[in-house]
């Protein structure tokens, strides 16, 4: 086999030269790195109280069992408990109004409603001041017993112009009946002819002040009957007080005879008609 030939061309490294071109690093950048996110903190350990030891199957299975004891729900107090004060007063400011309904109730011929409702207010207004005195009284003995003097007392203030306070003469109504007091009146004026007094026709047993002295001083000779009726007022008319109007001639000492209007007053006592005062210009 033939050898190599020191003839044939053999391949050489080329020379190192310095026109060549040469890699360098590129310049450096600052590029954010990568840190790695920090390490989560280890949660606190809190004091927990020791768990309660375990009951036995059969004790908790018992207890499961059991019903919880019913709770007695506490009842509420009525409005009416809450505040009885209230309704008091509220009865008390419509007591006006309520004796002007019966009023317009007895002019409208319904008559015979008059007592029974008169009542029933009357009884309406006593519970309400019952109860709220006695709710009163646990909290303040002082408090109630003001409470009720002053609901009397403006109780009779607005009842006062209302039931006593007389407007005018009006006839009596169909309730009143026919006697009316005449047959005491008439008579009255008969024993004032007579001269006498008759002290059994007043109320009381006696004469009004001064009646004595005006028979002795004036003598009657002559009397007739105008008119007679009630008295008017708001509250339904009372009919156990009336009026007899009179036309008299009478004859003082040494004058003529005068004509002169006097009115008689009547009350009834247990179904017993009285004089109670008489009235008019008298000489």
């Amino acid at each position: 086999m033939p050898g190599p030939s020191d003839d044939v061309p053999r391949w050489q490294p080329p020379e190192p030269s310095d026109d060549a071109p040469r890699w360098e690093p590129p310049p450096s950048i600052d590029e954010p790195r990568w840190d790695p996110p920090p390490a989560p903190a280890e949660p606190t350990q809190r004091w927990a109280p020791p768990s309660a030891p375990a009951r036995p199957a059969s004790t908790t299975a018992a207890a499961a069992r059991t019903p919880a004891p019913a709770v007695a729900a506490r009842p509420r107090p009525s409005w009416w408990r809450r505040r009885p004060w209230a309704v008091v007063w509220a009865l008390v400011l419509l007591a006006p109004i309520a004796v002007a309904l019966l009023r317009v109730l007895d002019e409208s011929g319904y008559e015979a409603l008059l007592t029974p409702l008169a009542w029933a207010l009357a009884v309406l207004f006593v519970a309400a001041l019952a109860v709220a005195v006695l709710a009163s009284v646990p909290r303040s003995a002082a408090r109630a017993v003001l409470g009720l003097v002053g609901a009397l007392i403006a109780l009779a203030v607005l009842l006062w112009p209302v039931t006593r306070v007389t407007l005018d003469h009006t006839p009596c109504p169909a309730r009143a009946g026919v006697d009316l007091g005449v047959p005491a009146a008439v008579n009255t004026l008969a024993s004032w002819e007579r001269g006498e007094v008759d002290d059994a026709a007043w109320r009381g047993g006696a004469a009004g002040p001064g009646w004595r002295d005006k028979v002795r001083e004036t003598r009657l000779i002559d009397y007739q009957l105008v008119d007679s009726g009630c008295w008017e007022r708001v509250a339904p008319v009372d009919v156990s007080r009336t009026w007899h109007e009179f036309r008299v001639t009478v004859e003082a000492a040494e004058r003529e005879p005068i004509s002169k209007v006097v009115v008689v007053h009547t009350a009834s006592e247990r179904g017993d008609w009285k004089i109670t005062s008489v009235e008019g210009p008298l000489p």
